[in-house]
């Protein structure tokens, strides 16, 4: 079976699942969708990306749409994760699955806030004090820090086994 693992990197959470995925499946092809498109010679597709602002990125769309016919699994992060779920992720995600693939679900988990956006969210902090959505902000950005981590890691590899690749 021929697998290719597609990462799409914003802040680098992505890329570090792929490569983790990479050591599972030794010999995956590896195609960072910033440089390069996906081929079409796979039987099974890894998607790796990350979610920001509460949105698919536009770009594993229209990867999805050219996977008809193909095993697909998802691998996620998140920096809001402690603030969104799962479930509606993957919600959001499945009217872009094609109905003719082989859909095995969808890994999720943290990804750091890089400091750059919580400069930001401090900022709307110093100017007020009871700013609720920089309050939930910096309460991700806590949580995210370090991640993915080992336990990600390990919950990925149980993922991949799981699905029956």
């Amino acid at each position: 079976m021929d697998y290719q693992i597609a990462y799409l990197n914003v802040y680098g959470n992505a890329g570090v699942l792929a490569d983790e995925i990479q050591t599972i499946l030794a010999g995956a092809e590896l195609v960072d969708l910033n440089k390069q498109e996906i081929s079409d010679d796979a039987d099974v597709y890894l998607l790796v990306f990350e979610i920001t602002q509460a949105a698919i990125p536009m770009k594993i769309m229209d990867v999805l749409e050219n996977l008809e016919g193909k095993t697909i699994l998802c691998c996620v992060t998140c920096g809001m994760a402690l603030h969104e779920s799962k479930d509606s992720n993957e919600h959001n995600l499945l009217p872009f699955i094609p109905d003719e693939c082989d859909y095995r679900g969808m890994f999720f988990c943290p990804g750091q806030i890089p400091a750059s956006v919580m400069d930001t969210v401090q900022t709307a902090l110093d100017e007020n004090p009871e700013n609720q959505r920089a309050k939930v902000m910096l309460e991700a950005f806590q949580h995210s820090m370090n991640h993915p981590d080992t336990d990600d890691l390990r919950e990925l590899r149980r993922f991949i086994q799981e699905s029956g690749i």
